[in-house]
């Protein structure tokens, strides 16, 4: 997290952000090793039920942010780092990962 924020504060959002959803699909892989397969893009991993109910949108708002910088030519704004931020503050939250 300290790197994702430090690039922020140099004014470097999008990889920011890239950074925290590479970190996020890590903490996937960690915490669900027989889920990820190669093939699977964010939009994949945001939709799949594999994720429990309150890490997958908050997966899914950090991937969106990255999906429209990368394939949408816009350029992630201070407001949208914030949105990744505190999307990933959601999503590593010990309770996230509890099923119901």
């Amino acid at each position: 997290l300290a790197a994702a924020e430090a690039l922020a504060a140099e004014g470097h959002y999008a990889e920011a952000a890239r950074l925290l959803l590479r970190r996020s699909v890590e903490d996937i892989g960690t915490r669900l090793p027989q889920f990820l397969k190669p093939s699977l893009t964010a939009r994949d991993i945001a939709a799949a039920t594999a994720l429990p109910d309150a890490a997958r949108p908050a997966f899914a708002s950090i991937a969106q942010v990255v999906e429209v910088s990368a394939f949408g030519a816009q350029h992630v704004t201070a407001e949208a780092w914030d949105q990744c931020r505190t999307a990933y503050a959601r999503f590593a939250l010990p309770q996230s990962w509890a099923r119901a």
